[in-house]
């Protein structure tokens, strides 16, 4: 590796990683794909081979920075996923280069911008998910500069960043060419459409949303909640010193010393409580004094995170997930539950899981590799799933919210599917005390102000041991718990009617990116399979002799 070569490469890696951390803004990211573009082109120039090495170089880097507190969890966890995405991204360059090689420039940055998004699109399904560094991600901190995300989710931040990256890397090479600036009609012309571009690619979107930021109105329709975080020692105690019954009068007693006549919504951690089933679930003992709690005032609900099981009768067809018992089969869950002070519990189980803990992939193949899967949270192996985003509603009641169990609101795409159900009030659950005091749970805090203004909907945040928040439609932390302490938070939210343009039209911007992509793919290979024929290389081969007989 040239000195040169490796700076490029680490410097990439680091401005890539920066906007992950506070205090450094998500605006790094319009520059953090100079140092690769600019280490790629001048490979390019030279024909030389051994690019490939910087690339995994920085990809590698990038996502350690960002994610090496995944360790805290599982180490094995960790590795998987710094060189699952690291491949990932590689093969993405790796495709760019052969594209822009055999089709041009022009086709070949169309190509890798569009095939980023595309990745990114289908990252979000994927059977083995884990797209935290989304690039869009990187601007959960600055959410006054990005109102408009509610007209194209993060892959419209993504799409930001390339275009970007790619205006400014074309004016850098007429500096580094010392090319004099055109001064004719023609060059002043020219001149004139790429300011106007740059304008329009930087400083407008951030003016049109700091106009949209402060001017921006919630619907009046107030829900008063009460936000839980029992600060429950996720490796100490919830699993081992602490009983049950012992963890259920911590949270409990928080919020009886926060609720009253007015609140709506009393909202608990992810697996606050466990051991539940649901077959039989009014006869729960923890269920029916979670019941009684809320019955002591005239409009509370309790949303809280549960384990459950669902027992199937003998010769009831299984799911691919199902555990095997001695008169039948069952399926554990991640839930979120709602106890109401009137109506039956309604429960949702949660449907995007964690790789390696909660998920075993493609279960119908490997089932025989259950037992490795990490012991997180007292509930391990391949969990059940829902097929829909259920939506909680109270009767008589205008509220009908939505609860994305902690790794689910990650999600855009996903995230949206609640609201277009009927929610107009967003609850998150979740339990980031596995990762420790790491920027971890900082920023899965961050990502939930992107989803409430992709949706407009305001949202509580109950974190166990991470922190709890309360979040208005503009994405603006109103109120915040601090790190590891039992605290609770107590105040209102709106509720919003209203779907915004990307809950209604969803990824749009990576359909279209997807198509872009296999158009450029195609083109590309339309030049390169007649260069493979014996015609072909050998009229390559008398062009090459007559260039060299001149």
């Amino acid at each position: 590796m040239t000195k040169r070569n490796l700076i490029l490469s680490l410097s990439g890696a680091i401005l890539l990683s920066l906007p992950w951390y506070a205090p450094f803004p998500g605006l790094l990211l319009w520059v953090a794909w100079l140092p690769l573009l600019a280490l790629e082109h001048n490979f390019s120039q030279r024909r030389a081979r051994g690019c490939w090495k910087y690339y995994a170089l920085t990809f590698v880097l990038w996502n350690l920075f960002t994610t090496w507190w995944i360790y805290r969890a599982t180490l094995f966890g960790a590795v998987g996923a710094v060189l699952g995405n690291s491949l990932q991204m590689f093969v993405i360059f790796a495709l760019f280069r052969w594209v822009k090689r055999h089709a041009g420039s022009s086709i070949g940055y169309t190509f890798l911008v569009a095939l980023w998004l595309a990745w990114e699109y289908f990252y979000f399904d994927a059977e083995i998910s884990w797209p935290w560094l989304v690039l869009g991600h990187g601007f959960a901190k600055d959410i006054p500069l990005i109102q408009w995300i509610d007209y194209t989710g993060v892959l419209g931040l993504s799409l930001w960043v390339w275009l970007v990256n790619l205006l400014l890397f074309t004016y850098l090479k007429f500096i580094a060419r010392r090319l004099p600036l055109p001064f004719r009609s023609t060059g002043r012309r020219r001149l004139a459409f790429h300011l106007l571009l740059f304008a329009t690619l930087v400083p407008g979107p951030v003016v049109l949303s700091l106009v949209r930021f402060h001017t921006y109105r919630e619907p009046h329709a107030p829900c008063h909640v009460v936000v839980v975080q029992p600060n429950i020692d996720p490796y100490r105690d919830k699993f081992g010193n602490m009983t049950a019954e012992q963890q259920l009068n911590v949270w409990l007693t928080l919020a009886g010393e926060a609720a009253d006549s007015a609140t709506h919504y009393v909202v608990a951690p992810e697996t606050v409580f466990g051991n539940v089933v649901e077959n039989t679930m009014e006869w729960n003992g923890t269920v029916r004094r979670i019941r009684d709690f809320a019955q002591q005032y005239p409009h509370l609900s309790v949303i809280a995170g549960m384990s459950s099981y669902r027992f199937y009768p003998a010769g009831e067809r299984p799911t691919h997930t199902a555990h095997r018992m001695d008169d039948g089969y069952y399926d554990n869950y991640n839930s979120a539950v709602q106890i109401a002070r009137i109506g039956d519990f309604q429960v949702y189980h949660k449907s995007k899981l964690v790789i390696g803990v909660e998920k075993l992939p493609y279960p119908q193949y490997l089932r025989f590799l259950e037992d490795w899967a990490i012991d997180l949270g007292g509930i391990t192996g391949s969990l059940a799933t829902d097929n829909e985003r259920h939506v909680f509603t109270v009767p008589g009641s205008p509220f009908r919210t939505g609860v994305a169990i902690c790794y689910e609101s990650v999600y855009g795409r996903f995230y949206t599917e609640y609201v277009k159900n009927g929610a107009n009030l967003m609850f998150v659950i979740t339990n980031d005390g596995w990762w420790g005091n790491t920027p971890g749970y900082r920023q899965h805090l961050t990502y939930a102000s992107l989803r409430a203004v992709e949706t407009r909907r305001s949202i509580a945040r109950s974190a166990n041991t991470g922190i709890s928040a309360l979040i208005n439609q503009r994405g603006e932390i109103t109120e915040r718990t601090g790190w590891w302490t039992p605290a609770t938070l107590k105040g209102t939210l709106h509720a919003n009617d209203e779907m915004t343009f990307y809950v209604t039209h969803g990824d749009y911007i990576g359909r279209l990116a997807c198509l872009v992509a296999l158009l450029m793919f195609l083109v590309a290979l339309g030049r390169w399979i007649p260069r493979q024929s014996p015609g072909g290389r050998n009229f390559r081969n008398r062009g090459s002799a007559t260039l060299g007989n001149r």
